[in-house]
């Protein structure tokens, strides 16, 4: 997914097996550069309980 749109697609690492989960991101503003992903999310591995790091995130 590019910029622009509306949304970018982030991957984020889990902490518990370092499996990669992708998050599309939706953008918070119209001229800002500011995504909003889930804050916690369950890795679709291990299950694990993980907590989104403060930005800058991976693009996938």
């Amino acid at each position: 997914m590019g910029r622009g749109r509306g949304a970018v697609e982030f991957v984020f690492e889990c902490g518990w097996c370092g499996g990669d989960n992708y998050f599309v991101g939706k953008q918070v503003g119209f001229w800002v550069d500011k995504w909003e992903v889930p804050s916690e999310w369950d890795c679709r591995f291990c299950d694990g309980l993980n907590y989104t790091h403060d930005p800058p995130w991976t693009e996938a």
